[in-house]
C-alpha cells in the first residue's frame, strides 16, 4: 500500500500566468496533494491571473486592500488551513496582514511552516525591509527567489534556518517547444508579413510602467539609427506609460523604428518576436523577464546598478549573458547596443550560454524540485 501523499497548503496573493509551469508540476505530483488558497485580483492592476485554471487544486478567498495591495487582508479559513494540512507554505509579504498573522501564529504553535519570500526587495525602504528579516529568522524554513538570496540571508545572520533558493524561471519546456515549431523558412514567412525581413530587430518585453525607464531607448534610438539604419525597436506589453511612449516616439520622428506589439501571453506567438531579435533590452530594473529572453538564448542590455534589480537579476553575468551599461546614461545605452549587435560572434556564444543557464539552472522544474525539497524538510522535522 502507498503512503498517502503529503498536504500541502499555499497561502499566496495571487497566482500570476508566468508561474504556470511550477503549478503544472506540483498539481502533477503523485507524492504531494496541493491546495491554493488566493484572490482573483489586484483591484487597481490589469494582470494575467490563472487560478480558474486549477479548480481542482485553488481556493479563491475573499480580500479587502487599500493603494494597490500596499496593504492587505485575505479571508482564510484559518481553522481548515492549520488542522487540514501536513505543510503550509506561506507568502511572507508582512503587507499581506493576514499572511503575517497566519504565519506567525504557525510557527509559534510548532505547525509545520514555510515561509516563502524575498530576502531582499531590491527598491525597499530599509528599515521596513529590516523589521521584514527580523520577523522571517523565527521561522526555521525559508524559501526565496534565488541561490544569491540564501547567500545573502547568511551573511544577515541567518545561520540555522534551512533557506532554499527556488531559482525563480519559466517553464523552459514549453518555450523549447515552441522554438521546435517555428523553422527558418516559417520564420522568413512571418517576418516578411509583418514588414521587417529586411530589419535588425532588439526587443524588450514586460509592461509599460514608468520604472522600466522605456524612454531612456527611445532616446538612445536615433544615436543607434546613425550605425543601424534599419533597425526597430520591437515593444511588447501594455501599460500606463503608452500613450506617453506613442507620443516620445511620433515627436522624435521614429515612428518607423519602433513597433509597438501589445500584450501577447501566449508562448507560441511570442516566439517569433523572440527568435527576430538579436538582443533584449530593459534599460532599469528586470527581473523575471530576463529569464524569459535567456530561453531564447538572447543577451541582455540593462543598467548595473545591483541594488534597483530583483532577485532574478543573480541569473546575469556582466559580459557572458549580455551587457551592463551606465545607469540612466543614454550615449552610453546606445553604445553598449551597438558594439554587441556588431559583434556576432559574443552574440552566439551569448545565446549557447544564456538558454544553458534558463534550461539547466533557472526554470519551472528546478523551482519545483526544490520547493518539493523543502516542504519534505519541513515535514520530517
Amino acid at each position: 500500500m502507498s503512503p498517502k501523499p503529503l498536504k500541502i497548503a499555499i497561502i499566496l496573493n495571487i497566482m500570476p500566468s508566468y508561474r504556470g509551469g511550477f503549478y503544472d508540476i506540483i498539481f502533477e505530483n503523485k507524492d504531494v496533494e496541493v491546495t491554493i488558497y488566493t484572490q482573483n485580483k489586484i483591484p487597481g492592476m490589469n494582470l494575467n491571473l490563472i487560478h480558474d485554471q486549477y479548480p481542482n487544486n485553488v481556493k479563491v478567498v475573499k480580500f479587502i486592500c487599500a493603494n494597490r495591495e500596499q496593504i492587505g487582508w485575505q479571508f482564510l479559513p484559518f481553522k481548515e488551513i492549520v488542522t487540514k494540512y501536513d505543510v503550509v507554505v506561506v507568502d511572507g509579504n508582512p503587507r499581506q496582514v493576514s499572511h503575517f498573522v497566519l504565519a506567525t501564529f504557525l510557527r509559534l504553535f510548532r505547525k509545520k511552516v514555510v515561509l516563502w519570500t524575498m530576502a531582499h526587495s531590491f527598491r525597499g525602504f530599509a528599515p521596513t525591509e529590516n523589521l521584514r528579516l527580523f520577523w522571517s529568522r523565527i521561522f526555521k524554513f525559508i524559501y526565496v527567489y534565488t541561490d544569491a538570496e540564501v547567500d545573502f540571508l547568511r551573511s544577515k545572520g541567518f545561520k540555522n534556518q534551512y533557506i532554499v533558493g527556488m531559482n525563480n524561471g519559466l517553464n523552459q519546456r514549453k518555450i523549447d517547444a515552441a522554438i521546435l515549431e517555428w523553422n527558418k523558412e516559417r520564420l522568413e514567412n512571418w517576418r516578411e508579413t509583418n514588414g521587417l525581413a529586411d530589419s535588425i530587430l532588439v526587443l524588450s518585453c514586460s509592461r509599460l510602467d514608468p520604472k522600466n525607464k522605456y524612454e531612456l531607448i527611445i532616446q538612445a534610438l536615433p544615436l543607434m539609427l546613425e550605425k543601424y539604419p534599419n533597425l526597430i525597436w520591437c515593444v511588447i506589453g501594455k501599460g500606463v506609460e503608452e500613450e506617453k511612449l506613442v507620443d516620445l516616439v511620433a515627436e522624435k520622428g521614429l515612428m518607423k523604428n519602433v513597433r509597438f506589439v501589445g500584450e501577447v501571453y501566449i508562448e507560441s506567438e511570442l516566439t517569433p518576436w523572440f527568435l527576430s531579435s538579436e538582443l533584449f533590452i530593459h534599460p532599469a530594473a528586470v527581473g523575471l523577464s530576463l529569464l524569459h529572453a535567456f530561453g531564447y538564448g538572447l543577451p541582455l542590455i540593462t543598467n548595473g546598478n545591483k541594488h534597483l534589480h530583483n532577485p532574478e537579476y543573480a541569473a546575469f553575468e556582466d559580459g557572458l549573458t549580455g551587457f551592463n551599461y551606465i545607469e540612466n546614461n543614454v550615449e552610453d545605452l546606445a553604445s553598449v547596443i551597438i558594439k554587441l549587435l556588431g559583434d556576432n560572434e559574443t552574440r552566439a556564444k551569448m545565446k549557447m550560454y544564456t538558454q544553458k543557464i534558463a534550461r539547466e539552472k533557472y526554470n519551472s522544474e528546478v523551482m519545483a524540485n526544490r520547493f518539493l525539497d523543502i516542504v519534505n524538510k519541513a515535514y520530517n522535522s
